[in-house]
C-alpha cells in the first residue's frame, strides 16, 4: 500500500479504504478505517498522493510526545566491549501527503495500533514517551506490515561492566524512516555507563527501499541534534 499515486485511486486492504476521485481540478479524498472516516476536498492541476510510514508519535493527539520507548519482553545483558546488532518492532503510523514539485502537505495520519504513553525518568524531569512492547530478535521476523515496522539496532557497550537492557528510548525528531512493503528504521545504541547511553538513527537509504516523508522537515523544522541521551537507565 505504501507508495506514490496519481490523484485518482482506490485502495482496499483489510478494514482500510482510501479513495481519491473527481473530475478535472476538484477531487474528493476519503479514508475509512473501521468506524473512523475522513473526507476532504482537493483542488489541484497536478501533483501526487504519497502514503508512507511516519514518526510514530502523532496519535491520538499531536504534541503529546516526541519520544518512543520500546520495552523488551525479556531483558538482555551485554558484556563489556561487546558490539553487535538485533531487531525490534515499532508501531506504525501512516501519513498521507499531497506533493508537487514545490511543496508537501500532510492531509491525514492514521494507525492500526492503540497508542499508549509512559514516563521515562523522574516525574519532575522525565519525558513522556509513546510506549511499545517488542520481542528481541536475532534475525528479521515476520511483520504485520500495516501494524508494525522493523528496526535494526546496532549496539556497543563501551562501559567496563556488564549492562542489562530492558528499555530503549528514541527521539522521533531524529528518526529516519524507509519503506517498501513495510516500514523500516535502523538505529544505534551506545552504552557509556551502567545507566547511561545514547541512541541515534542511520540516514542512508537501504537498497530497494524508499525514503519516507519527514514530518518535521515538512514543517520546516531544521534538525541539528542527531542523538538522544538516555540518562535514566535501561530498566
Amino acid at each position: 500500500m505504501f507508495g506514490k499515486y496519481d490523484l485518482d485511486l482506490k485502495i482496499k486492504e483489510k478494514e482500510l479504504e482510501i479513495v481519491v476521485e473527481g473530475n478535472k481540478k476538484k477531487k474528493r479524498y476519503y479514508r475509512k478505517k473501521g468506524e473512523e472516516e475522513v473526507e476532504k476536498f482537493i483542488y489541484a492541476k497536478e501533483g501526487n498522493l504519497v502514503i508512507c510510514p511516519v514518526e510514530p508519535v502523532n496519535l491520538p493527539k499531536e504534541g503529546v510526545s516526541e519520544y518512543l520507548l520500546v520495552e523488551l519482553d525479556k531483558p538482555f545483558v551485554i558484556e563489556p566491549g561487546m558490539k553487535g546488532n538485533f531487531y525490534i518492532k515499532f508501531p506504525v503510523e501512516i501519513g498521507v501527503f499531497l506533493v508537487n514539485r514545490r511543496d508537501v502537505e500532510r492531509i491525514d495520519i492514521f494507525t492500526f495500533t492503540k497508542p499508549k504513553y509512559t514516563l521515562y525518568g523522574p516525574p519532575e524531569r522525565g519525558v513522556v514517551c509513546r510506549w511499545w512492547k517488542s520481542v528481541f530478535y536475532d534475525e528479521k521476523p515476520e511483520l504485520s506490515k500495516l501494524y508494525e515496522g522493523l528496526m535494526k539496532v546496532n549496539f556497543e557497550n563501551s562501559y567496563w561492566e556488564w549492562v542489562e537492557i530492558k528499555k530503549i528510548v528514541f527521539r522521533a525528531f531524529d528518526m529516519k524512516l524507509f519503506y517498501n512493503e513495510h516500514a523500516y528504521m535502523y538505529s544505534f545504541l551506545k552504552i557509556s555507563g551502567k545507566t547511561v547511553g545514547e541512541t541515534a538513527f542511520g540516514s542512508r537509504k537501504p537498497k530497494d527501499m524508499e525514503e519516507s516523508i519527514d514530518l518535521y522537515q515538512a514543517k520546516g523544522i531544521k534538525k541539528f541534534e542527531k542523538k538522544f541521551f538516555m540518562e535514566w537507565g535501561f530498566k
